[in-house]
């Protein structure tokens, strides 16, 4: 790759560096080895510290760039630091030589997404490739006028899926802060983490809570600070990360006993069960022109629940009776808090 695109893929680096909660003011020496192992792989001397000092100097005063990036010293620490925590070149938009760099990167990556290890990325991958075939422009206005591309509904909470990954493959616990949006409290958790997971954009943080005993689920865009802990703990043999889910239908209660589900569906969504089955262990039971009875084998969590609902003019619950209650007892409360 030309030097050039070197230079793109550096300066995204150091901002990631400078970005980043867990390693705060980075000396030159530390830019350095992340910028050599990133791009010449670990143990590379890769670039020099000389090469580091352009670059930071390149992204605070090269008007061409556009960066204007607010670098700062800091003499006590020995580091260097954004002036102002909020910035990153991630907000200044793509450079054509972000994007020339972005193309053929894309264009190598679609050659390998029929290799089974890209499978999870071939969507991403995809997405990309269909950008680039509609305007070399990333930036072009048209596309966007006519062709709407799914966004995330955050993005926040990435920047603890390194830590924690190297956490959960060295068997460390981890202590952080997090927000619960229920009890509207910031509280102090210490966990034993063993699974990262993404649903629809978001990722997830499942480990082992001594204090309760139990495996608990944390969304990663509520913690607000982390700490990795020194002492491994002692990894429990029974956590199995392919049967943790096995018979649940969303993310927060995953470790619940199964139980069977028997549902009359009625009118389209009969056919639309039919095409998008509602769990894995979806049964049919008995058929007809516009109704299905459908058996299901899952967890009854407030997730399935609240799914079921949004289907309750056209579901009947047959079994368990536990469940049928439940659903009736929501609608009347519904119905009690828009009586007019």
């Amino acid at each position: 790759m030309p030097s050039n695109k070197h230079a793109v893929i550096r300066y995204r680096i150091i901002d990631r560096c400078l970005r980043n909660p867990m390693r705060r003011y980075p000396s030159k020496d530390y830019l350095r080895r992340q910028i050599s192992e990133q791009l010449f792989g670990e143990g590379s001397e890769g670039i020099s510290v000389s090469s580091v000092e352009k670059d930071l100097l390149a992204m605070r005063e090269d008007a061409a760039l556009g960066y204007n990036a607010p670098i700062r010293y800091h003499k006590v620490h020995k580091g260097y630091y954004y002036d102002d925590p909020d910035y990153s070149i991630d907000g200044m938009g793509l450079t054509e030589q972000d994007s020339q760099a972005l193309r053929e990167a894309a264009g190598v990556l679609t050659l390998f997404t029929d290799i089974p290890v890209f499978a999870n990325l071939k969507e991403a991958i995809e997405k990309i490739s269909t950008r680039f075939s509609l305007s070399d422009d990333l930036g072009d206005p048209v596309v966007d006028q006519y062709v709407q591309f799914e966004q995330p509904v955050t993005t926040r909470g990435k920047e603890w899926i390194r830590p924690l990954y190297a956490a959960i493959v060295e068997r460390r616990p981890v202590r952080f802060l997090y927000n619960n949006v229920y009890k509207n409290e910031t509280r102090e958790h210490q966990l034993d983490p063993y699974l990262l997971k993404e649903v629809r954009n978001k990722w997830y943080l499942i480990g082992w809570n001594n204090k309760y005993s139990n495996f608990t689920t944390y969304a990663l865009d509520r913690i607000t600070s982390l700490d990795t802990l020194a002492t491994p703990f002692q990894y429990r043999r029974d956590f199995n990360p392919d049967d943790f889910y096995k018979y649940s239908t969303g993310i927060m209660e995953g470790d619940r006993p199964e139980e069977k589900v028997v549902l009359q569906v009625n009118g389209a969504l009969s056919r639309l069960v039919r095409i998008n089955p509602l769990h894995h262990s979806q049964k049919v039971l008995q058929e007809g022109t516009d109704e299905v009875r459908i058996e299901l084998e899952v967890s009854i969590t407030e997730e399935f629940i609240r799914q079921l609902l949004g289907f309750c003019n056209n579901i009947r619950v047959e079994k368990p009776a536990s469940l049928r209650k439940r659903l009736r007892d929501e609608l009347q409360r519904a119905m009690e808090l828009n009586n007019p």
